[in-house]
C-alpha cells in the first residue's frame, strides 16, 4: 500500500477588518427606555376603562384621554423595566375584562396585544351567546 503524503495545515486567511467607523449603532427601538412617551390604551367601555385606571394607578400616573372613544394615557417612567409592567399591566387587565385584545399606541405605532388563547375562547363564546354584548353595553 502506498502511503500518501501528508498536507501541511493551511494558514487560515486574512484576519477581518473591522468596519470603517467602528462598530454600527443599533438602530432605536420603539419601546426604548431613553425615550418614555405617553402610552395610550384603547378600552371599549366605561367598565373596562375603569377597571384599566385602578390596574394602571399604582404603577403609572394615568389620565382618561377625552375624545370620541375610552383611551387611557399613562406615562411611563424613565428608566427600562416600565415595559414588562407594561405588559404584565395588559396582560392583568384583558383577563379580568375578559377582552381578547388590547390596542396599544406608542410613539406613533399602534400594537394589538392579544389575550392569552382561555380568555379569547372564553369571549368567542360569549360573543356568540350574547353574553359579552350585554356585559360590553353597561
Amino acid at each position: 500500500m502506498v502511503e500518501a503524503p501528508a498536507l501541511p495545515f493551511r494558514k487560515r486567511g486574512r484576519k477581518r477588518r473591522p468596519a470603517l467607523g467602528g462598530a454600527r449603532p443599533s438602530p432605536p427601538t420603539a419601546w426604548s427606555a431613553e425615550s418614555a412617551q405617553p402610552v395610550e390604551i384603547v378600552a371599549p367601555d366605561r367598565y373596562c376603562i375603569g377597571l384599566l385606571l385602578e390596574y394602571a394607578a399604582p404603577l403609572f400616573p394615568a389620565e382618561i384621554v377625552s375624545g370620541p372613544g375610552w383611551v387611557v394615557r399613562l406615562q411611563p417612567p424613565p428608566g427600562g423595566g416600565w415595559v414588562l409592567e407594561l405588559l404584565s399591566l395588559v396582560e392583568r387587565w384583558l383577563e379580568s375584562a375578559r377582552l381578547p385584545w388590547a390596542n396599544v399606541l406608542y410613539d406613533g405605532r399602534s400594537y394589538l396585544i392579544r389575550a392569552s388563547t382561555e380568555v379569547a375562547q372564553f369571549a368567542a363564546a360569549a360573543e356568540s351567546t350574547g353574553d359579552l354584548s350585554a356585559h360590553l353595553s353597561s
